[in-house]
């Protein structure tokens, strides 16, 4: 697309920036001015869209006073504090533009934004923002645990606590459809399947401090709660196991009424052969259904 046909595709087309604060009141104004100038020096329609989830300090007012200054600004207050995926899809739910970028205030750099718009219009439907500089440290154990998770889902999942994406209007559409009571986007960007590629940036550090912090237990709570919401293979896993286990079972059940009948010896109670044996089939029987079901 040359330039000229790129500035008459631009003219008919808004970008929404989709972006969360809590408690920011301290930073809110000047990174909204910076975003501001970004967007208004390379897209001629564009709202920069907050969802504030449930400041107890004046970042809303302060918003509101910006607002003056910056009428392409919309801003979302959320009754309650919600989880970060919960409070993105609320952006999504309301933006109005043909592109949006989730953008997070403490680790984007502003150049990312027309890098992804820039991928979208030329090929892409999603871009994926991953940082290549490990400015998280996680501790030995919840690394090897995120390398097992990655390993037995059913799709590629990599848990960041960033979430630089690009989406089209097509590819937003498909996922505010997706009504999930835990919702990734990691996950949810492989479930729907649009062209994707990712890239890689180097995260601002001027905020680290607001980027919340798990520990090994929180990790595992928030990663198992993301699996068994998104993925099938949790289900097929238990359910296998639960096959194998029924079926270990009959087996030996059936080795102990062998051996009772051809050596005529009593190797278990009286009734504990028959009991077993109706048990087991029937559990063998849950389970194979429950394959079934799992499988629909």
């Amino acid at each position: 697309m040359t330039k000229k046909s790129n500035d008459l595709f631009l003219r008919d087309t808004v970008i929404s920036l989709i972006l969360i604060t809590q408690n920011d009141n301290n930073i809110i104004h000047d990174i909204l001015q910076k975003i501001n100038n970004v967007l208004s020096q390379n897209y001629p329609n564009y709202e920069i869209l907050v969802i504030d989830n449930y400041s107890d300090d004046d970042t809303v007012e302060r918003i509101r006073e910006i607002h003056q200054k910056i009428p392409h600004l919309r801003i979302i207050q959320l009754s309650k504090r919600y989880s970060t995926e919960l409070a993105l899809t609320a952006g999504l739910d309301n933006c109005i533009g043909d592109y949006a970028v989730l953008f997070n205030i403490y680790t984007d750099p502003l150049d990312m934004i027309p890098t992804l718009i820039d991928k979208l219009i030329s090929t892409y439907d999603i871009v994926i923002a991953r940082y290549n500089d490990n400015f998280i440290h996680k501790d030995p154990l919840s690394s090897f645990f995120l390398f097992l998770v990655r390993k037995l889902s059913s799709h590629e999942f990599y848990y960041d606590s960033n979430y630089l994406i690009g989406l089209n209007r097509k590819t937003i559409n498909s996922i505010i459809r997706i009504r999930r009571k835990s919702r990734n986007f990691s996950y949810i960007n492989s479930l729907i399947g649009y062209k994707k590629t990712t890239i890689e940036y180097k995260p601002l550090k001027n905020n680290l401090s607001k980027l919340k912090t798990e520990n090994f237990f929180e990790l595992i709570w928030r990663v198992t709660d993301i699996i068994i919401s998104n993925s099938y293979r949790p289900m097929r896993i238990l359910v296998a196991l639960g096959m194998l286990i029924s079926l270990l079972f009959l087996i030996y059940v059936f080795i102990i009424a062998v051996l009772t009948i051809t050596l005529h010896q009593s190797f278990a109670p009286k009734g504990w052969i028959t009991i077993s044996g109706v048990l087991g089939t029937m559990f063998f029987l849950l389970f194979s259904l429950l394959t079934l079901i799992s499988e629909y």
